[in-house]
């Protein structure tokens, strides 16, 4: 076979797979593989020509080879990346390290699997899933987010994230405060993977005792030890073809840990008082509210688990950081609860939106929902003003409103207009860098917050921050008229 075949009569390019690998011998296993389960091929031997055919036409995956002679397959997904071609891509090795792995699908790979001649199941499997994808009439763009709404970039992260780790069958670690919506996440990343006709089952590691918590996980037999009259399934083994969602992953004993690292990397389970193990075929999805790198760092964790579970991360972000988010919530939850107590539509008043927007929920996404709940079901339909806030939040709320001295205090410094005329431009833009600095010095030095105090969007707000030369930058005393003379020779636009 020559180095570039076409190996499947189809006029559909966007159907056909590109097979990038330098190993003629096992370029042609590849070829009659997926052919032989109906996949259409087109294969090259050399990273130059799969640059050259991607030019030309458009191609349902990529299956490329790690190494390449003195290339890489990183180098194509690279390459890939930099021409904004979103197709998916599968990396294949013989030399699989937790660190190329990482490599490879932070560049936007769908997977990274082991070269078998013998037994390429795994990968049509995959192939399989990226074509049902592909061709699927909904998709996370789609805005079917649940309540992952929202307009800031952070969400946006999320919500892109949320879609390509959805298709790619590796081990996700989700993070972020208690709240966030990991479980949310979890479930969504389940819907729209080639596992969403399989289960998705969810445990808690924190909340069962050690002996308890093992049983679920692994199951037991009949007879095991006291109390156990029939033999029990565990979650591994009941989420087959699906995915086991562990929640609060840095809770689990450590003992646990060791256990849960053998199935993870075998594959296999061992029920309590069983010496057969038993393959599985779950994706596992854990999260926490911990720092786990801390964790595992510090010996509280195991870093061999912590790294295995670590293939790819999603970090939730703090409603705090986002507040720009915080009208779309206000109204997603609020409709979600009348729907469900079958009352009319209800808003927030403005005012009550902004009185809102002081408080920095500790509880995140969760806390605004069952607040949303309770405004719902004192309301009666219509504007909500603040009456329907708890009195304990309200008084906590109006207590870090600014005061109308600090407001009005910039104004009260000399701006006597010059007689000789100022550059009114250069006054502005420093007024601009000094409201930008109390903005942040109010916040806390919260970036997205500051932006929203003062009606701009984040991007906008950093860009001009750099512009400035960073935060430092930033005017740091009120401006006067007097500092900004009229240039010499500078005429009238």
């Amino acid at each position: 076979m020559s180095s570039s075949q076409l190996t499947a009569n189809s006029k559909d390019n966007s159907k056909q797979v590109l097979i990038v690998e330098d190993d003629e011998g096992f370029r042609d296993v590849l070829t009659m593989g997926l052919n032989a389960a109906g996949i259409a091929t087109f294969a090259v031997g050399s990273l130059h020509e799969a640059r050259e055919i991607l030019c030309r036409q458009s191609f349902a995956a990529v299956i490329s080879d790690m190494r390449l002679g003195n290339e890489s397959g990183l180098e194509l997904l690279t390459w890939m990346r930099d021409r904004e071609l979103e197709i998916p891509s599968v990396i294949m090795t013989a030399y699989a390290t937790t660190e190329t792995t990482v490599q490879a699908l932070s560049l936007g790979a769908v997977d990274f699997l082991t070269k078998a001649k013998n037994d390429i199941q795994e990968l049509i499997k995959v192939v399989q899933g990226i074509m049902v994808k592909s061709s699927a009439p909904k998709t996370i763009e789609d805005g079917d987010v649940g309540d992952f709404v929202g307009v800031s970039d952070s969400i946006r992260r999320v919500q892109a994230l949320i879609g390509k780790f959805a298709i790619a069958d590796a081990t996700v670690l989700i993070t972020g405060e208690s709240g966030t919506g990991k479980e949310v996440a979890a479930r969504l990343i389940h819907r729209y993977s080639t596992r969403n006709k399989g289960p998705f089952v969810a445990i808690n590691c924190g909340a069962l005792p050690e002996n308890l918590l093992e049983s679920e996980l692994f199951g037991f037999e009949k007879g095991s030890f006291t109390g156990a009259s029939t033999m029990k399934r565990g979650i591994f083994e009941e989420a087959k073809g699906g995915i086991v969602f562990l929640d609060e992953i840095g809770e689990m004993p450590v003992s646990l840990q060791v256990k849960l690292l053998r199935v993870l990397q075998e594959l296999k389970v061992r029920r309590i008082g069983s010496s057969k193990e038993m393959p599985i075929d779950v994706r596992v999805i854990c999260a926490t509210n911990t720092n786990i790198r801390e964790q595992a760092e510090g010996g509280a964790f195991r870093q061999d688990l912590y790294y295995r579970i670590n293939i790819l991360h999603l970090e939730l972000p703090p409603l705090r950081d986002r507040l720009e988010d915080l009208p779309i919530f206000v109204n997603h939850f609020l409709s979600k609860a009348c729907k469900r107590h079958g009352k009319p539509p209800m808003v927030l008043s403005q005012d009550a939106l902004e009185l809102l927007g002081n408080y920095s929920f500790p509880g995140n996404v969760r806390e605004l929902e069952n607040l949303m709940e309770r405004f719902v079901a004192l309301g009666s339909g219509g504007v909500l003003d603040s009456e329907v806030f708890p009195d304990g939040l309200l008084a906590e709320l109006v207590s870090v409103k600014p005061k109308t001295s600090e407001a009005i205090a910039f104004f009260e410094n000399d701006c006597t207009l010059p007689k000789k005329g100022f550059d009114l431009d250069a006054y502005l833009k420093s007024c601009k860098s000094y409201m930008m600095h109390k903005a942040l010095e109010i916040s806390g030095g919260n970036k997205t917050k500051a932006a929203h105090f003062l009606g701009m969007g984040y991007r906008p707000f950093s860009y001009w921050i750099e512009e400035e030369g960073g935060i430092s930058g930033l005017a740091k005393v009120p401006p006067s008229p007097a500092d900004f003379p009229l240039k010499a020779g500078k005429k009238e636009q």
